[in-house]
């Protein structure tokens, strides 16, 4: 095994950042109104792989990777910044109907200002920019790969029940609100804009 070094301080100091960041926002969860839970097992799928992503970055750093290419490394850490922020906001905005788990609750209502006035889920797309730019910021591309893989595939089948049992708990409001707002890359508003001007 090599010296730790700079980067590898930098790399480790880097990912207890990241799971603290994340323990914080558990405690968000926690406070959150209860509802009857779908998918359960998603969350622990999703918990053990994202455990796996930062495991394997490290080890990936630390026992393959020679040497740090900056140029993909500094705009890792700018797009996992960027997913904390949307994340925080987006846990910000639903309040008390923020969960870790697929929860649908009796008093469930759409929450269509803040941040999801122009994606559906700001969550799922933060954490899709997350686990991908954590492995990149150590230029752990095989991890990447895994997170593109796995991770991702997991996360879009949970968003897809997520959105049957919202049309299910809220029928056309719901579907009304999926025909203008989409659900992670607010192209269509920017287009809007652009062609505005």
């Amino acid at each position: 095994m090599r010296r730790v070094g700079n980067f590898g301080w930098f790399l480790m100091g880097f990912l207890l950042f990241a799971l603290g960041e994340r323990a914080f926002e558990r405690r968000y969860s926690r406070q959150a109104s209860r509802g009857e839970c779908r998918m359960e097992w998603s969350y622990r799928l999703l918990h053990s792989l994202h455990l796996i992503i930062y495991v394997s970055t490290a080890a990936e750093y630390f026992l393959v990777k020679p040497r740090i290419e900056w140029f993909v490394t500094a705009p890792a850490i700018l797009l996992f910044i960027v997913s904390v922020v949307i994340r925080l906001i987006a846990i910000h905005t639903l309040g008390k109907f923020w969960s870790l788990q697929l929860e649908i609750r009796q008093e469930h209502k759409l929450i269509c200002d803040g941040i999801y006035r122009f994606v559906r889920h700001p969550a799922y797309l933060a954490i899709m920019i997350e686990v991908l730019a954590i492995p990149l910021v150590a230029n752990a591309y095989f991890t990447c790969a895994l997170a593109l893989a796995v991770y991702v595939p997991v996360l879009l089948l949970r968003w897809r029940r997520e959105e049957a049992e919202m049309i299910r708990q809220l029928g056309d409001v719901y579907v009304q609100y999926c025909c203008e707002v989409p659900a992670f890359v607010p192209l269509r508003p920017l287009l809007r804009r652009l062609c505005r001007k």
